[in-house]
């Protein structure tokens, strides 16, 4: 995927190939669940130092010297763990290495990670581990001490907002759904593929004018859905921000796709101090739901926030 390969985690790990210091282990941390296991197995190219055939196996997650658990759709086990330690001490099939790939390490439950922890302690020689986290705080730490960490947290909006209009030239709006995906590649794909990003952002738009303590709770099960709320975090974020640029007489283009009337309606019931709390009551729910706190009670704390500020 080549936005991926502009990214500073996949550079740090062609570095450490190109320099034979590659690590042992490595953590790689993406809020992107759509994308995660395409971003390990691009970064599983290059710790095998793949050719083009070895390259298209791992892709197909049919190479046997890279094995990557769990299944699709499941979670990694103790089982899987137990498996992994009866392979990783035979001898690679047609590499030089092996390397075994965790995703969703985030959902392994404790007795898994402490199973796979004794591995990352003495592992084999040749033998290398990459483990893919949306969020790296349910991952024990006596796990992360022993990998080397790699983070993506989000690309840049303008080169966000280019691969959509490459990758969706049919979809419109590609600034408007960088802007509310919020960095996330996974999430602009979901909006362009979904269509409607200046209707969300409408919608959302109207929820802010409207807002009130009998439409709180909801705004708050509506957008807590499972895989809802960073979204919406990221659309909400960019209204107030349309809103603010309103407040302050800024002729700034909307950058959320909402209308012009209702940002003007919308900006006209909260002051500026008002405005800029909310930013910030943002940025504090989505550091809680990092240490994965209920989303649906995040947001109806935010919107309380939000409200009591005005």
């Amino acid at each position: 995927m080549e936005i991926f390969r502009t990214s500073r985690a996949y550079r740090m790990v062609a570095g450490d190939a190109a320099r034979g210091q590659l690590s042992h282990a490595y953590l790689f941390v993406c809020p992107d669940g759509r994308n995660l296991r395409a971003f390990l197995k691009e970064l599983a190219v290059l710790i095998m130092q793949a050719d083009e055939r070895i390259a298209r196996l791992i892709g197909e997650e049919r190479c046997q010297d890279c094995r990557i658990f769990p299944a699709p759709g499941e979670k990694a086990t103790v089982a899987d763990v137990k498996l992994l330690l009866d392979e990783c001490y035979i001898k690679p099939a047609e590499c030089d290495r092996k390397l075994f790939v965790f995703d969703r390490v985030h959902e392994m439950l404790p007795p898994a990670q402490n199973k796979l922890l004794k591995i990352l302690e003495e592992p084999p020689q040749n033998v290398y581990f990459l483990l893919g986290a949306e969020s790296e705080f349910p991952v024990l730490s006596t796990v992360k001490s022993r990998a080397k960490r790699l983070e993506l947290l989000s690309f840049p909006q303008a080169q966000l907002a280019e691969y959509i209009a490459k990758e969706y030239p049919h979809c419109g709006g590609a600034e408007e759904i960088a802007a509310m995906a919020g960095g996330v590649l996974g999430r602009a794909q979901s909006l362009a593929e979904e269509g409607g990003a200046a209707e969300k952002a409408e919608e959302i738009a109207l929820l802010v004018l409207n807002l009130s303590p009998a439409a709180i709770p909801a705004a708050s099960r509506k957008y807590g859905e499972k895989g809802e709320a960073p979204q919406f975090l990221a659309a909400l974020r960019t209204v107030l921000r349309d809103m603010l640029m309103v407040r302050l007489g800024r002729g700034d283009r909307p950058v959320s796709g909402a209308t012009q009337n209702i940002l003007e309606r919308a900006a006209g019931r909260y002051p500026v101090a008002a405005l800029v709390r909310a930013q910030e009551l943002i940025g504090e729910t989505e550091r809680d739901l990092k240490f994965n706190a209920n989303p649906s009670a995040g947001i109806e704390k935010l919107l309380v926030g939000i409200l009591e500020a005005r």
